[in-house]
């Protein structure tokens, strides 16, 4: 499904629930009616509010629909501040000031800072863009499948660097995090990528080496971008030194030139 599509089904379902109820608009109730994560209708709309903002842009009345709740909203704000470069020390009373509420809120719906950290780090998983990606790609040949798994990671997680940076930079004093942030922002591919690389293996296409290698090799430079930051990357073209999205067709025959099998040749592939 197609970013523009996603973001239509999410729509269509809150059109339909504000018009039956509009105090019952919730994020969780159009998530479940589009069939998409919470995270999904947060990444496409920034929340409750974002819908309500779009709908009214569709000319509905959104004025009975209820606030989005405290704690989405606390989320909501830790994810806009995290979200900004530079934005790695930022404190709880700062969060709570973005939201609009006191400090006391922020303490009633999580333990402490990093509880809500965590939150947000699994809100922003790009598991879904990832799924949405790779699931049509089963039937690709291992260059054009490749192409396409790295085109849609890049492009989630360059959306998403300075976040994960941000987040990353409070994970040493928070192991939990650390494991969240691996997990949810950058791990949640690698189950993905594992089942699509043995069906290849199992067609011929590549032959079976540590899949992790070819993980490694495909996601590391989203790595570096999420260490550097957009902006380094920005620099970089301007002198001419392209990042491997730029490049992907040549990185991924780059990749293949390990990966394929002995005899075969990658026009095959």
């Amino acid at each position: 499904m197609s970013d523009q599509s996603t973001r239509e089904t999410i729509l269509s379902a809150a059109r339909r629930q504000i018009q039956e109820s509009p105090p019952a608009l919730s994020v969780q109730a159009v998530a479940a009616e589009a069939r998409v994560s919470r995270q999904t209708v947060h990444h496409y709309f920034g929340g409750l509010r974002g819908l309500r903002a779009a709908l009214a842009a569709d000319g509905l009345d959104t004025s009975s629909a209820q606030d989005e709740p405290t704690r989405d909203r606390l989320i909501d704000a830790a994810q806009r501040l995290f979200s900004r470069p530079g934005g790695g020390l930022i404190s709880i009373e700062a969060i709570a000031a973005e939201a609009g509420l006191t400090k006391g809120a922020v303490y009633h719906h999580f333990a402490d800072r990093a509880e809500l950290l965590r939150e947000v780090a699994r809100r922003v998983s790009p598991v879904e863009e990832m799924r949405a990606q790779i699931e049509p790609s089963i039937g690709l040949g291992a260059r054009e499948g490749l192409i396409a798994i790295a085109t849609a990671y890049y492009a989630a997680m360059r959306a998403r660097a300075d976040l994960v940076r941000n987040l990353a930079a409070n994970s040493s004093q928070d192991p939990e995090l650390a494991r969240v942030v691996m997990s949810e922002m950058l791990g949640q591919g690698a189950p993905l990528m594992l089942a699509w690389y043995g069906l290849q293996v199992q067609k011929g296409n590549l032959r079976p080496i540590d899949p992790a290698l070819l993980i490694q090799g495909l996601f590391g430079p989203v790595f570096l971008l999420i260490v550097l930051g957009p902006a380094v990357f920005d620099g970089l073209a301007q002198i001419g030194i392209r990042p491997a999205i730029d490049n992907v067709e040549a990185y991924v025959d780059l990749l293949l030139h390990g990966a394929a099998q002995p005899d075969s040749s990658l026009g095959d592939l």
